[in-house]
């Protein structure tokens, strides 16, 4: 019986990005049409915003509205990177010879750069708030900024750097290595729980709006994905604390803020 639990929570737990409230999630693979590298960054109501690479290997922007691609190119430079999306509002980075931040409010881009860092990078936002990544002092670190002040977002334990890369309400998804290796994650606030896309050599999640999120898994290629949360009957949610009891909770790591 212990052999069958634990063979069964398991499998329970694979399909989980996460023990949360949200439950398990469907994946729907998003390719931009005869181009390569799909790769979804941020969404918002229904729009998503990511970059993709055409025949001659340059970098484009798009939005996807649910039914069209249109691409989005950062006037004069050789690419462009949309991340985040609020409304009309968008964040990102673009490349003239170097990298710059940028937000774009539907007409005007403004260069973005934390104070003090040697390199920026705005990737979501959510009405006045906006998270990212910057380099300082040989490392990088994630961080939100809601107008007036910047406050650094690092997941304990991690080792290669700290990436936020969406934002919806008090929710932040991103990315981070430790001893084990690179792994999304999701915040809300208090308690950093990874997120990995099963079967999947590599997951970056990008993009979070409610019960929606986006990014890029490899399976030897790159595809963009939205990950859709589906509600788990209740008597699967009696059995977590079962399965923590036995251990194998440990497929999913949560790690708290200290």
């Amino acid at each position: 019986m212990k052999a069958f639990l634990i063979s069964a929570a398991a499998g329970f737990l694979t399909l989980c990005m996460g023990v949360s409230a949200q439950g398990a999630y469907t994946y729907t693979t998003l390719d931009v049409p005869e181009e390569y590298n799909t790769i979804a960054f941020g969404i918002d109501s229904g729009n998503i915003v990511g970059k993709y690479n055409d025949a001659n290997s340059n970098t484009h922007g798009f939005i996807y509205d649910g039914s069209n691609y249109t691409t989005i190119d950062y006037p004069g430079a050789s690419n462009t990177y949309p991340y985040g999306i609020d409304g009309s509002n968008i964040v990102g980075y673009y490349y003239t010879g170097s990298q710059h931040g940028f937000s774009y409010d539907g007409t005007t881009y403004t260069t973005f750069a934390v104070p003090g860092a040697i390199r920026s990078y705005p990737n979501g936002i959510d009405g006045d708030n906006i998270v990212g990544s910057y380099y300082a002092g040989g490392s990088d670190h994630g961080f939100i900024y809601d107008g007036t002040t910047y406050t650094t977002l690092d997941v304990p334990g991690a080792i290669h750097g700290v990436y936020a890369w969406g934002i919806d309400g008090g929710n932040i998804v991103g990315r981070y290595s430790d001893a084990s290796g690179a792994h999304s994650f999701i915040y809300d606030g208090t308690t950093y729980t990874t997120l990995d896309v099963p079967g999947a050599i590599g997951t970056s999640v990008r993009g979070i709006d409610g019960s929606n999120i986006v990014g890029w898994y490899s399976d030897g290629n790159h595809h963009g994905f939205l990950a859709t949360s589906v509600p788990l009957p209740a008597a699967a949610w009696m059995a977590v604390p079962l399965l923590a009891v036995i251990g194998v909770i440990g497929k999913v790591r949560r790690l708290r803020r200290v």
